[in-house]
């Protein structure tokens, strides 16, 4: 990223589409009070919508409002903003949903039909309405170029944020990627010398007919990415500003070339309170920019009514590297000045206050786990992402015994089990993108690597995590790590880390087969647990001696290779079945395997059984210390940053709602949270990264200094009746 482009990623902003009301269905938007409001939530950025159900400026490309009467509203609200020193991005809609009123009158020839001679598909949208999509493949392609570079050319904006880059945006189905209007029908007979084989389902076609429309979706898939990076390209050519794109989700992040020319991507967060945490330290690690939604688009724009979610989703964030995006700007708006969130404009002040402080800070790096989808779908995802035939990223086959089939414990709740876990220790943890595995510079900035249950490594993987161990590297790995090929069911004899982790594969024993056969139930284990073994480093920082598991590996340790627990059945906790931890020395580095999928245990129930299990490992594989110790419940969660010269410890009091989705109702929302329990002590024991005497501890929130004490390379301090989060403060 430029460094002119940097300040995208510690941004406050204020985001205001033109799907409703000022906008819609009549005009009666004021720049100067959208920024009057900006400004006193202290926003630094305002996210503006160029066009929605229609365009906000002039233009011969979109239709504009038919109140619009000349106003070229862009310029207003760049004018304004940039009087008080606010930047402004633009957001132009992509592949969007048009309304009725706008595409039928003006382009029907736009519309993209889901059959030959089919109607329009209606959907409905932000402000109601009935809308349809446009298909890329007709003129909409040009007056979308033409209107992206006048937008661009005629004003003077700070960036510029496209929407999806799925074709047929909005709209969902097995025919979502095929369009049959008559530009579509034409290229596909030009392309292909025949006419577009249709059926409902387009996987009752004859391969050869499948093949044809495979191809065809994926050259449309491929256009619009096409789109966005000419689109991208052009922004920078005339105005050099940073590019962001939307990603919904990790798994469906756009096509890579365009990432590969983005800055930043904007994550609308939903799901567990943890994906945020997840999404924004995925974006830090990639190298992006990372805007995380701050409350959400409404179908009630004309309310003010979020609550206290808004500001610990905004420190959440913003601890992980993210930069905040008030999404419900439309909502601050409209309720200003009767109703005001005084909270979220308290913490955005005192992260305007502090901005030379929070400059070029970055989370502290400390466990490494990687982003992979199931299967590394992200390879496939390159060549299938638009399709006749939908991919569908699913997980390992089940298997069956005794004629019953079993699920395989998920790698991708593995993965969240596993970020949970260490985030829960109070320890920094970080999705890192999959090519970190094989980047030894970038996997050296990590001093632990987690590799929870990741079934296939490559070669240039395995290569580059043992060199990591042998530099002195520590290795956390789980499960079924590296114990499969590439291919789906392609479960290797033994584990392609084998050397490494010292262990090797087995298949059970005969004389305990009924026994274990008996002992399955659903997807897990029915009363089988583990069992410390006496007088090894686990029994002696662990403080239970027995703990539930769920799906294991049979495996047989190495000579070299110590065996730290054992696999038992309930009621027989003193016959060792097989190992369930095992430990090595390996050149300078550490390792520790888990037989179990325990971080699906943590996923799933939360238990701080297994929450204590991974901290003993942690503290056995980095002997010199935790970078931050504290005694405080688990829900304080600690969020270290630093750059030179400075540390910054975020604390975040995570005790309401833990979804942050609202069924149904799109985009999705946080639950309301009215009330947060103060914490009434955080005892803190904190590394410091310079070897000097820091000259200033201090409370960000407060700017009174703490009272601190020093202890070699540690300070030690206590903060009391903690709120929603704390922020403090080393300088050197």
């Amino acid at each position: 990223m430029k460094q002119n482009h940097e300040w995208i990623r510690r941004a406050r902003i204020f985001m205001m589409d033109n799907y409703h009301p000022p906008f819609w269905p009549e005009l009666s938007f004021d720049a100067k009070k959208l920024v009057e409001v900006a400004r006193k939530y202290h926003a630094n950025a305002i996210r503006f919508g160029s066009a929605g159900k229609w365009s906000v400026f002039p233009n011969e490309f979109w239709p504009s409002h038919p109140e619009l009467n000349g106003r070229d509203i862009v310029t207003e609200v760049v004018e304004e903003a940039h009087a008080h020193g606010i930047r402004v991005v633009v957001y132009i809609p992509t592949g969007h949903i048009i309304p009725h009123g706008n595409i039928l009158k003006h382009n029907p020839e736009w519309l993209y039909r889901s059959a030959p001679g089919a109607e329009p598909k209606i959907l409905f949208h932000h402000g109601g309405g009935p809308h349809s999509p446009p298909c890329v493949n007709t003129p909409y392609r040009d007056a979308y170029m033409g209107f992206v570079k006048q937008l661009i050319s005629d004003h003077e904006i700070d960036g510029i944020y496209t929407d999806s880059g799925v074709p047929y945006h909005s709209h969902g189905g097995h025919e979502a990627s095929l369009c049959y209007c008559d530009y579509c029908l034409e290229k596909f007979r030009r392309e292909f010398d025949c006419q577009m084989p249709y059926a409902d389902d387009p996987s009752t076609l004859p391969l050869e007919q499948r093949e044809m429309l495979e191809k065809f979706s994926l050259e449309t898939g491929r256009g619009m990415a096409d789109m966005l990076i000419e689109g991208a390209e052009f922004a920078r050519e005339t105005r050099d500003i940073p590019v962001l794109t939307h990603g919904c989700a990790m798994a469906s992040w756009p096509e890579f070339r365009f990432m590969n020319t983005a800055d930043g991507i904007l994550y609308e967060a939903g799901g567990e309170f943890f994906h945020r945490l997840e999404a924004a330290s995925l974006g830090e690690t990639s190298g992006l920019a990372m805007w995380q939604y701050v409350g959400g688009l409404t179908p009630w724009s004309r309310l003010q009514w979020f609550s206290q979610e808004l500001v610990e989703e905004a420190a959440a964030s913003f601890a992980c590297g993210g930069a905040i995006i008030a999404a419900c700007g439309t909502n601050l708006m409209h309720g200003y000045p009767e109703k005001f969130h005084h909270e979220l404009a308290t913490l955005f002040g005192t992260l305007e206050e502090n901005e030379p402080l929070f400059d070029k800070l970055h989370p502290t790096p400390f466990a490494a786990i990687p982003f992979i989808l199931p299967m590394r779908f992200y390879e496939r995802l390159e060549t299938h992402r638009f399709r006749a035939e939908p991919l569908v990223i699913r997980e390992r086959p089940n298997e069956t015994m005794l004629g019953y089939p079993f699920s395989i414990p998920s790698q991708k709740v593995s993965i969240q089990g596993a970020f949970s876990a260490v985030t829960v220790n109070h320890l920094p943890a970080q999705l890192v993108p999959q090519e970190t595995l094989s980047n030894p510079e970038k996997l050296a900035r990590f001093p632990l690597l987690y590799l929870p249950n990741i079934g296939y490594l490559t070669e240039a993987e395995i290569e580059c995590v043992t060199d990591y161990v042998g530099a002195g590297g520590r290795l956390l790995a789980s499960y079924r790590t590296s114990l499969y090929g590439p291919e789906p069911e392609e479960l290797l004899e033994n584990f392609a880390l084998a050397d490494l982790l010292g262990i090797d594969r087995l298949d059970c024993e005969p004389q305990h087969l009924k026994d274990y056969q008996d002992h399955l139930w659903c997807s897990g284990t029915f009363d089988m647990y583990a069992r410390s073994v006496p007088g090894k480093w686990l029994a002696e920082t662990f403080t239970e001696p027995v703990w539930p598991i769920n799906r294991f590996e049979f495996v047989k340790a190495r000579p070299e290779t110590e065996v730290i627990a054992n696999v038992v059945f309930g009621g027989r906790e003193d016959e060792p079945l097989c190992p369930a931890v095992t430990s090595r020395k390996f050149g300078n580095g550490r390792v520790v395997y888990l037989a179990t999928a325990v971080e699906q245990l943590h996923r799933e129930y939360r238990m701080s059984m297994i929450r204590d299990l991974i901290g003993a490992v942690i503290d056995w594989l980095c002997p010199e210390g935790r970078p931050i110790v504290m005694d405080s419940p688990d829900q304080l969660l600690a969020i270290p940053n630093e750059k030179p010269g400075a540390q910054v410890l975020f604390l975040v009091n995570h005790t309401g709602e833990r979804m942050e989705e609202l069924a149904k109702i799109w985009p999705q929302l946080s639950k309301q949270i009215d009330h947060v329990s103060p914490v009434s002590q955080a005892p803190i024991r904190w590394r410091l990264n310079e070897s000097k005497t820091p000259r200033r501890v201090w409370d960000v929130c407060t700017g009174k200094d703490l009272d601190v004490s020093i202890d070699g390379s540690y300070l030690t301090t206590t903060l009391k009746d903690i709120g929603q989060y704390a922020i403090v403060a080393v300088e050197y």
